[in-house]
C-alpha cells in the first residue's frame, strides 16, 4: 500500500479515532473531519477540549481508521494546534460538513490539529501483522 491508498481508505471509512495522553490519562475519540494537507493530517477541534489540553502537554498522538472487517491504518506523529486563520479557512473549505457546526472559521474556539506523521502502519487483515507505509517527507 502507498500513501494515496492510505488517503483513499481514510476517505472511504470516513471516521477515525484520535488517541492522546497527558502522561497519566489516555483519551480516544472519534474524529470525522480529517484530511491530508500536503504532508500532514489536519482535523478540526474546539478550544478547551480534553484532546487540546492533552496535546498541549504532550504534542504526540495517533489516529486509527478502521473498516468493519478490522482492516485498519494507524498514523502517529507530532501535533501542533493551529489558531492561524489561514489554516482554519483552508480546513473549513476542505471539509464541507464543518459549515454545519462552525459559521465563521475565524472564531477563536475553532482550532486545527496538524499532525506531521512519523509512522504509518497498515493491518490489511485482523491478526496478520503490520506493514509500514512510507511516510511523506
Amino acid at each position: 500500500m502507498n500513501l494515496e491508498l492510505v488517503k483513499a481508505f481514510m476517505k472511504e471509512v470516513g471516521w477515525g479515532f484520535l488517541a492522546t495522553s497527558d502522561g497519566k490519562k489516555v483519551g480516544v475519540r472519534p474524529m470525522g473531519s480529517c484530511v491530508w494537507m500536503d504532508n500532514e493530517v489536519w482535523c478540526a477541534t474546539s478550544e478547551g477540549t480534553e484532546k487540546t489540553v492533552q496535546l498541549r502537554k504532550i504534542p504526540y498522538a495517533e489516529f486509527c481508521f478502521c473498516d468493519k472487517e478490522g482492516k485498519h491504518i494507524r498514523i502517529s506523529g507530532h501535533c501542533t494546534i493551529s489558531t492561524n486563520n489561514d489554516d482554519k479557512l483552508r480546513l473549513y473549505e476542505a471539509v464541507p460538513i464543518l459549515k454545519n457546526y462552525i459559521k465563521d472559521p475565524t472564531v477563536p474556539h475553532y482550532l486545527v490539529i496538524r499532525m506531521k506523521p512519523d509512522r504509518i502502519r497498515l493491518m490489511a487483515e485482523a491478526g496478520k501483522g503490520y506493514e509500514d507505509i512510507d511516510v511523506p517527507k
